[in-house]
């Protein structure tokens, strides 16, 4: 079944890739105006300089995926959305989505090495430094514009955790919903979502969005995890510990220059793995985390000629809890001594940004930007009896000067130079970037970039506490990537890449052991990365309303230390997804296809690959009423992802076959 599913996936790549060939010959169409391509929903991108420019000019190699696509394709969470992106894999620990870039995936990492931006806005929390991407993000994308991939280092724009990827989430306004929606839905494990959207532009200069989803999941009823297959602890079988609660808001009101933003996230989750040697299959104290993320944003953006200034305020709070049954002592309830770990994130940011043209061959981009880390407290106690662990109050305050300078060189050749300061308490870090950009025609482009960043220690591995006073030595992790990129735009139905990087990472934050220390493990700049790949893709818009796109990775990711690969690290990555009419307007059956090499778990050990299909139908019932069906694995494939340290397994079982059936209904329809 596997190696025919394979040779399924391997064929629908081919069938795809030789679409356009049959198109093609129909009729050639002419290269793209520079207003041409910037009207194509992926002929733009904000993300790479903090401007908005034609893909082929920007300085970094770009995917998007619209809003049109998230509903084609069914996509539920940002981690739904980033699992089928060139270059990139998402792993589920049962708890959190690790994104995995450019073959480094390591498990457990919590995606603090990408830097996750909504509207250009930093939603890292401040203790972990973690991008989160599930349902954990706090965030519906049924409210996402579109989401920019920026791949590659951008510390010289945006600093600290833009590592080896920044991920852009660009929210829709009032006039894109254009009116309200009500969606419903209910399917496998238990699941039910109910969604309400509305949205209006005003001729008053007023735009107004917003949305509130509530949903909710049972999980998988009983989990088999051997590791635990023991007697005491029932076999293996975690029963009923999967089930996962979700709140989000969102909303945005735009007034002419100004533009405010506000969205809050709540996602309550039970952990069945017995993770951080918890008692497992505990019932009456299950191990549950609680993520909650508050965004509060204000932009003003005022143009003087052809300067552009915008001066920008935000808010950020992020907070966790998490409840940990460990053995106790004593019998009955005494058997079980409950942990709770507590974090309170605050964070408040000001900037300001200047653009400004140079003539007809020179655009300047300045700004200054300072942090305020309010809050980066994080406490542990016991329940029963009562005791605290930790109590630990910090603060932080960071300062930034960056600078980029776009030239063009000649009509076809621009040249990009970029460099930042970041102050901290602790240290500075200067990060520069270049890019040199020949351009035969304004849909074709062959790029050079070479680029540094950098992640300091969060605060969470500084807590002298934990870790001991030799974690205050910490200093940033850095890497260097040089990239040779080459897009091509065909017309208006076809977007072509190849990309070949190489990168450096040094230094990298690693877990040790030190039996000085609380927990017997301190933090120490010791890892060194070494990894190279390739990248092509396809992007088709066909006759008839089909859409196509495939790609695939070849990459290698090695410790200098071992001379091994990464753990997590898949050699090889296959995507394709086509989406073609149905019956009627507006009717789409969209499938979806991913295949994941060989990865390896962090004992060495090997885990097989997998190829999975999702499948989407979206079937309009009346003018105001669709019927939204999806599969997720739908050939029920058995696959497992690699562990981290903090679990007893080796690797750890996903979800089998899943099904979803929901009503959209649309007011104000034509």
């Amino acid at each position: 079944m596997f190696h025919q599913m394979v040779r399924s996936l391997a064929l629908g790549v081919a069938l795809a890739l030789a679409l356009p060939v049959a198109a093609g010959a129909q009729a050639p169409l002419p290269d793209l105006t520079l207003e041409e391509l910037m009207a194509l929903d992926a002929g733009q991108v904000y993300g790479a300089s903090e401007r908005l420019q034609p893909v082929t000019e920007a300085p970094a190699s770009v995917s998007f995926v619209t809003a049109d696509e998230i509903a084609r394709f069914g996509y539920r969470t940002l981690a739904d959305i980033l699992r089928g992106v060139r270059g990139m894999h998402v792993s589920d620990d049962r708890n959190f989505s690790l994104l995995g870039v450019r073959g480094f995936g390591k498990p457990g990492d919590y995606n603090s090495r990408i830097l996750l931006l909504v509207n250009g806005h930093r939603v890292n929390d401040t203790v972990f430094g973690q991008a989160e991407i599930g349902a954990e993000f706090g965030m519906d994308p049924a409210t996402f514009e579109r989401v920019e991939i920026i791949r590659g280092p951008a510390s010289s724009i945006y600093g600290d955790s833009a590592f080896f990827a920044v991920v852009n989430v660009i929210t829709k306004k009032g006039a894109s919903i254009g009116g309200g929606t009500v969606a419903l839905e209910a399917g496998s494990l238990g699941t039910q979502m109910a969604r309400t959207s509305v949205g209006h532009a005003f001729g008053t200069g007023v735009d107004v969005a917003m949305s509130a989803t509530f949903e909710q999941s049972d999980g998988v009823g009983r989990l088999y995890f051997p590791a635990f297959d023991a007697p005491e602890t029932n076999n293996g079988v975690a029963e009923h510990l999967d089930g996962e609660r979700v709140h989000q808001f969102y909303g945005q009101l735009t007034y002419k220059s100004l533009t405010f933003t506000a969205a809050y996230g709540s996602r309550r989750r039970t952990v069945p793995t017995a993770s951080f040697n918890t008692l497992f299959n505990e019932q009456q104290f299950p191990e549950q985390t609680t993520d909650r993320h508050t965004l509060l944003d204000a932009e003003w953006v005022r143009l003087y000629g052809e300067t552009r200034l915008s001066i920008r305020g935000s808010f950020d709070r992020f907070t966790y809890d998490g409840t940990y049954p460990f053995a106790g002592e004593g019998t009955g309830p005494a058997r079980v001594l409950v942990g709770v770990n507590s974090v309170n994130g605050v964070r408040w940011t000001g900037g300001v940004r200047v653009t400004r043209p140079i003539g007809t061959r020179q655009t300047m981009i300045a700004g200054l930007e300072y942090i305020d880390n309010v809050n980066q407290d994080q406490e542990s106690r016991y329940i029963d009896p009562p005791f605290v662990l930790l109590d630990l109050d910090r603060r932080a305050q960071q300062t930034a000067l960056y600078l980029q300078d776009e030239i063009k060189l000649a009509s076809w050749l621009i040249g990009t130079v970029g460099l930042r300061y970041d102050g901290y308490e602790q240290f500075t870090r200067v990060t520069p970037r270049t890019a040199l950009i020949a351009m035969p025609s304004t849909g074709q482009s062959f790029k050079y970039l070479f680029g540094s960043a950098f992640r300091a220690p969060n605060a969470y591995e500084l807590n002298t506490v934990y870790f001991g006073d030799g974690v205050n030595d910490l200093r940033p992790e850095s890497i260097d990537t040089h990239e040779l990129v080459w897009e091509r735009y065909t017309g208006d139905w076809l977007r072509t890449s190849v990309s070949g990087y190489w990168y450096r990472a040094n230094r990298l934050i690693t877990l040790s052991e030190d039996p000085t220390t609380f927990f017997g493990t301190t933090y120490l700049n010791q890892g060194q990365v070494r990894a190279r790949g390739l990248e092509i893709e396809a992007q088709m818009r066909l006759p008839r309303g089909w859409q196509a796109s495939s790609s695939y990775a070849l990459q290698q990711a090695v410790s200098r230390e071992t001379g091994t690969d990464l753990p997590n690290s898949p050699r090889h990555m296959l995507k394709s997804r086509l989406s073609i009419p149905g019956w009627g307007p507006q009717s789409f059956l969209a499938l979806e296809a991913i295949y994941l090499g060989e990865r390896r778990t962090i004992a060495d050990l090997p885990v097989p690959g997998a190829a999975t299909v999702h499948l989407t139908l979206t079937q309009p019932l009346t003018k105001s009423l669709a019927l939204v069906g999806t599969v997720r694995n739908l050939f029920d494939v058995d696959y497992s992802d690699p562990a981290s340290s903090q679990h007893r397994q080796d690797v750890i079982p996903q979800n089998g076959r899943t099904a979803r059936l929901g009503l959209r209904w649309t007011l104000g329809a034509r």
